[in-house]
């Protein structure tokens, strides 16, 4: 494992997810994880490629985004059912999901932080969220939830959502960090670009082909 130092120099170039998330990760033989500097296309004729973008937040200059036609606010541990069914619904066309046992073992978590899990909610259901966690040991907060409702999308909702939560953590954290996968059709490096996050770094998830 890499030093904390070195880590908080460089978040989104030398780890492809959240230190706290790496000291626990364990990867598959079958599986390899290569930043695009060390990237060779002849792992190809092996290896099925997903590639994931990484970008980071220094926590200034935040924008303001406010959909003024929904309510924002926090979402308490009661709404953990209808969140993980929310979830779910925006992830239909990737086979994305979350159960509410994850969701409940996240609020457990030692990065946990209540204020940053926030909600869109619309005649009082939820149709958009975000989940953020913060690593005391590092100072980052990490972005690990966003999704609107199919329905809801276009309307300013994520980049809300996105702000919300880094007007909520600054001041605690010293950086703010995001991954996606590069090729999701609804295109959400869009959305944190466009909130402030910057960055180069895109990460290949390899997995042995069978």
């Amino acid at each position: 494992m890499i030093p904390i130092e070195k880590y908080r120099d460089d978040p989104c170039g030398t780890l492809s997810i959240p230190y706290w998330k790496a000291k626990n990760l364990s990867v598959p033989p079958n599986m390899r994880i290569v930043h695009e500097r060390d990237f060779d296309a002849a792992l190809l004729e092996k290896y099925a490629d997903r590639r994931f973008f990484r970008l980071i937040h220094r926590l200034e200059n935040i924008p303001e985004y406010n959909a003024a036609d929904f309510e924002f606010g926090r979402i308490s541990a009661d709404m953990l059912g209808e969140l993980s069914d929310m979830i779910n619904r925006s992830y239909e066309h990737m086979s994305v999901g979350i159960s509410v046992e994850q969701l409940k073992a996240m609020t457990a978590s030692e990065v946990y932080r209540p204020e940053l899990w926030i909600g869109a909610f619309a005649d009082g259901k939820i149709i958009g969220s975000i989940i953020c966690e913060f690593d005391k040991d590092t100072d980052e907060a990490a972005i690990d939830w966003l999704q609107v409702l199919p329905e809801y999308r276009n309307c300013g909702i994520a980049s809300a959502l996105v702000c919300r939560a880094l007007n909520k953590i600054r001041g605690a954290a010293d950086f703010a960090t995001v991954s996606g996968e590069c090729d999701n059709p609804t295109d959400p490096e869009c959305v944190y670009r466009k909130c402030g996050f910057t960055g180069d770094d895109v990460w290949h998830i390899l997995k042995a082909r069978e």
